[in-house]
């Protein structure tokens, strides 16, 4: 069975993870380049962000009816820690670039349901960040190494990515706003 967040909760909760992510941006900007500089290759946040998606697939695929499902759960199960174990064994290189990818993706959908449940326009600014995040998840699954080219590009100067963070800031309050007063 699958229940859905309010969009009240899910909006604010992404707001709060933006600003917690380019808060450090803005406070500590060199610490926080050191940091995202070694992100992309960065092994234990890979196998952390690969371990939270097989555990909310195991949870998704648990729910699932079976007559609905093509092979018995057992075949997923096993397929699902398969691929888990071949990720980490076989793909090491930007394990964290392609762990968050798979989160996006799976982030995007909750974002998606949660919006569909409400008419007002404004549910829009999160469903087009769910499709930012699916289009963008893809993109770095396809070529991981994109998004270390976009962390240079970011951390250049001191300015840009402070500039940049301010900017993920202000967004991130934007969508606490909409959470708390909007929907």
């Amino acid at each position: 069975m699958y229940h859905f967040v309010p969009l009240k909760a899910v909006a604010i909760a992404v707001g709060a993870a933006i600003i917690a992510t380019r808060l450090p941006g803005v406070l500590k900007s060199q610490a926080y380049r050191d940091w995202l500089l070694k992100f992309p290759r960065a092994v234990v946040p890979g196998i952390v962000f690969l371990s939270i998606a097989l555990v909310w697939c195991l949870i998704i695929v648990n729910g699932a009816r079976e007559d609905g499902m093509a092979v018995p759960k057992n075949f997923v199960y096993l397929f699902l820690i398969g691929v888990y174990a071949g990720l980490i064994a076989l793909k090491f290189d930007f394990l964290a670039v392609r762990g968050l990818a798979i989160l996006l993706m799976m982030l995007a959908k909750v974002v998606v349901d949660s919006a569909n449940q409400l008419e007002t326009p404004w549910r829009l600014v999160m469903t087009v960040l769910a499709y930012v995040w699916a289009i963008i998840a893809i993109w770095f699954t396809v070529s991981p190494y994109r998004m270390r080219d976009l962390i240079e590009w970011a951390t250049v100067t001191d300015g840009r990515l402070r500039l940049l963070s301010v900017v993920g800031c202000v967004f991130g309050l934007f969508l606490i706003v909409l959470g708390l007063f909007v929907y």
